[in-house]
């Protein structure tokens, strides 16, 4: 297994994105390297986020709860390097690495499949607490509270990518990204 934070496991997993790019046909998957990589480059060509999201600052991490009845028998980790409007990368980490956000946003798979699909409102349900912040800290949830049109814009553009999740799949291909799973969890960490 890498590093996660070595060169060696940018590399590789660099790699691992451009192949899985090259070999899958979109839509991509939901929770897989190469939809977080499409996720990174509408965000980063989207002239509305940036302009909602020129005052935000930090990292974010999406974690997906473990539920293996949707294929995830791990909490799943998207960190997006976030800065003033402009989007650095967004990639699936280990957790320890997307522990290490700046906001770290958790709920259950379920939870944000409906806001993926527009079937929540991302801001009510940071309000109510449903999408946790982890740890909760006042000034940081009023940091949220503030960016709510940057959070909206990127729930957005996260649903324009893909809405084919695992668990919605048919059963073999149910079964390949289980199996792709494993495979990122033994040799990347994931």
């Amino acid at each position: 297994m890498y590093n996660a934070e070595s060169e060696d496991w940018e590399k590789k997993y660099a790699k691992l994105v451009k192949d899985r790019i090259e070999s899958q046909s979109k839509p991509y998957m939901v929770l897989s390297p190469e939809w977080a990589s499409e996720m990174e480059e509408k965000i980063q060509n989207d002239e509305r986020y940036k302009a909602v999201a020129k005052t935000w600052e930090g990292s974010v991490t999406l974690v997906f709860k473990a539920d293996s009845a949707s294929g995830l028998d791990a909490d799943l980790f998207v960190f997006m390097d976030l800065w003033h409007g402009q989007c650095h990368s967004v990639k699936m980490v280990p957790g320890d690495l997307g522990r290490s956000a700046d906001y770290v946003l958790e709920a259950s798979y379920e939870r944000w499949k409906r806001v993926l699909k527009k079937d929540l409102n991302v801001v009510k349900e940071i309000a109510t607490n449903k999408l946790k912040l982890v740890p909760f800290n006042f000034k940081k949830a009023a940091k949220l509270a503030s960016a709510a049109q940057a959070a909206i814009r990127l729930v957005d553009l996260a649903g324009e990518v893909s809405d084919k999740f695992p668990d919605e799949s048919e059963p073999e291909a149910f079964l390949a990204f289980k199996a792709f799973l494993e495979e990122l969890k033994t040799n990347f960490g994931i």
